[in-house]
C-alpha cells in the first residue's frame, strides 16, 4: 500500500502513468502488479451479494458498501483539490460472468469527490459514515456512467474510457460498481493536471489511449490534437476502431466474428481443432459514444450452434420477445454505422443467409460478395447491407 506522500506523486503536470501503461491495455492478465497504484478487483454471487475485492486503494483497497445507492466503492486519493488543476480520470474495466451459464448485471462509473468534502479537512474520503444518504452522497461526491452490462450473457466486456474533471482537481476519486453475477477488475489511473491552457490531448489512435501534456511532451506514436483540447471530449467526439477477427469452423460450418482480444487468444490457444483464424474481416467499435454508432447485437442458438449478428434493433427485439427459447442474447458485440448513417471513409458489410449451412456470412469485401452472387446462389442468399464499418 503506497503512503500518503507516494500518492501525491500522481499530481503532476502530466499523467506518465497513463503513457507506460498502454501496452497492458486490453488484455486478461489478472495481476496487481500489472496495474500497480491502480488496481482494483471485486466480484458478486447471482443474487448481487459482495464475495471478494481488493485494490491499491484507500485502506489498503477496502470497499466501501453504501446502501442507499448500493454502490460498492474504492476510494484512491488524487492530490489536494485545487481549482486551478483539472483531474484526469482513465479507466480500464474487466467484466465477466462469474457463472457464465447465467445473465450479468454490472454497472461501473467514474467517481469523485466535490470541493464541499475537501472544505471539511477531513483526511479521508467521503465515507458511508460521512454520506449516510442519497442527499449527503450529492452533496460530496459526483459521478458519471462508464458502462452498464444490462443482464446479458457475456463472455468478457472490456471498455476503456477516459474523463476530465475540468472545474477543479478533486482530492479523492473512486471507481464505483453495482452487480450480480460479475467479476471485475483493472486499473483506475488518475491524475491531476495543470489547468493550462496551452496543454492538449495527446491521443494513440491505435489504441484509443490518451492524456494531457504540453506539445514537446506528446511523441510518437501519440498524436497532439492541439491546445486545449481534452481526452474525454475527443473520446466522446470520435471513439477509436479496433479489428473485428474472423473465423471458420469445418465442424460447425459457419464463421465467428469478435472484436475481443481475449475471445480471439482462447479460440487460437484453446479450440485451433475447431476455429480457423482468418484474420481481420473489417475494423468497427469496441465502444459506442456517439449518436451515429449502433451496436452489432449477438445472439447464440444452442439448437443451430451458431452466432447471429445484427444492428436492427427491430430484429434484435423480435428474436428477445418471441424466439428466446432459441436465440439467447449475448449483447453487443461491437458498434458500426447504420445505413444513412456512415460517413464517406466508411464501407458496406454485407449480410449473406445460407439454407443449406443454416447461418449467416458477413464480409466488408466486394470481391467475396461479388463470388458469392455470381457463383454460388444456390447456396447463398443476398440479404443486403448489414451494416458499415472500415476496412482492414
Amino acid at each position: 500500500m503506497k503512503t500518503l506522500a507516494a500518492r501525491l506523486t500522481w499530481c503532476m503536470v502530466m499523467s506518465w502513468a497513463v503513457l507506460t501503461t498502454t501496452a497492458s491495455a486490453q488484455n486478461d492478465i489478472e495481476d496487481p502488479n500489472y496495474w500497480s497504484g491502480a488496481w482494483y478487483r471485486i466480484a458478486f454471487d447471482n443474487s448481487g451479494e459482495y464475495l471478494l475485492g481488493d485494490g491499491d486503494g484507500y485502506a489498503t483497497g477496502t470497499w466501501y458498501y453504501y446502501p442507499e445507492t448500493g454502490w460498492w466503492r474504492q476510494w484512491f486519493y488524487n492530490g489536494p483539490c485545487d481549482p486551478n488543476r483539472q483531474g484526469d480520470l482513465l479507466y480500464h474495466v474487466y467484466i465477466k460472468a462469474v457463472d457464465p451459464a447465467k445473465s450479468t448485471y454490472a454497472e461501473v462509473r467514474f467517481n469523485w469527490s466535490t470541493p464541499e468534502w475537501s472544505s471539511l479537512g477531513k483526511k479521508h474520503p467521503p465515507l458511508p459514515s460521512d454520506a449516510p444518504t442519497a442527499t449527503a452522497e450529492a452533496t460530496f461526491m459526483q459521478g458519471l456512467r462508464l458502462k452498464l452490462v444490462d443482464n446479458w450473457y457475456i463472455g468478457t466486456i472490456e471498455p476503456i474510457a477516459s474523463h476530465k474533471v475540468k472545474e477543479y482537481n478533486p482530492e479523492w476519486i473512486s471507481v464505483d460498481i453495482r452487480g450480480r453475477n460479475a467479476y471485475i477488475y483493472r486499473g483506475a489511473f488518475h491524475s491531476c493536471v495543470l489547468a493550462d491552457p496551452n496543454m492538449g490531448a495527446c491521443y494513440d489512435m491505435a489504441t484509443g489511449e490518451c492524456f494531457t501534456c504540453f506539445y514537446d511532451q506528446c511523441r510518437s506514436p501519440y498524436t497532439w490534437l492541439g491546445q486545449g483540447t481534452s481526452c474525454s471530449d475527443y473520446v466522446v467526439a470520435s471513439p477509436f476502431t479496433g479489428p473485428v477477427y474472423r473465423f471458420w469452423s469445418d465442424a460447425l460450418h459457419c464463421h465467428f466474428y469478435t472484436i475481443k482480444e481475449s475471445e480471439r487468444n482462447k479460440l487460437l490457444t484453446s479450440f485451433a481443432h475447431v476455429w480457423q483464424d482468418e484474420g481481420i474481416a473489417y475494423y468497427a467499435f469496441p465502444e459506442g459514444g456517439v449518436a451515429e454508432l449502433l451496436p452489432v447485437h449477438r445472439f447464440w442458438s444452442e439448437t443451430k450452434q451458431v452466432h447471429f449478428y445484427t444492428i436492427s434493433e427491430a430484429e434484435k427485439q423480435k428474436l428477445v420477445d418471441l424466439y428466446s427459447h432459441v436465440w439467447m442474447y449475448e449483447g453487443p458485440a461491437f458498434y458500426a454505422y447504420s445505413e444513412g448513417a456512415a460517413p464517406p471513409e466508411a464501407y458496406p458489410v454485407y449480410r449473406f443467409w445460407s439454407e443449406t449451412l443454416n447461418c449467416h456470412f458477413y464480409t466488408i469485401k466486394e470481391s467475396e460478395k461479388t463470388k458469392l452472387v455470381d457463383n454460388y446462389t444456390p447456396i447463398w442468399t443476398y440479404e443486403g447491407v448489414a451494416w458499415y464499418a472500415h476496412l482492414p
